[in-house]
């Protein structure tokens, strides 16, 4: 479970097996707390799959954050996809 990128709460992952065999998405999640579900936003699209147990709030500023790291982001995915470590990037 590769972790992608983090934005002050919100921490931005992969389940490695997913990005074998799914489009580029990331799943989200706040940092504190051991019993929640992420959210999975697809890069492409920025459609939301799941809202796992972020608010509303927390559901556009992931997206907010995507939008504006779509590119760096998609590259980060698909270095997992082909089995490449990646860094955890700060987005701002």
């Amino acid at each position: 479970m590769p972790k992608i990128a983090i934005h002050k709460f919100l921490t931005f992952y992969i389940f490695a097996y997913d990005a074998l065999n799914e489009p580029p998405h990331l799943h989200i999640a706040k940092e504190k707390g051991s019993r929640q579900q992420s959210a999975k936003i697809w890069l492409n699209t920025f459609e939301i799959e799941e809202r796992g147990s972020l608010s509303e709030k927390e559901i556009n500023q992931a997206l907010k954050l995507i939008k504006s790291n779509q590119q760096i982001l998609i590259e980060a995915f698909n270095k997992v996809k082909e089995g490449i470590k990646v860094t955890t990037i700060k987005l701002k």
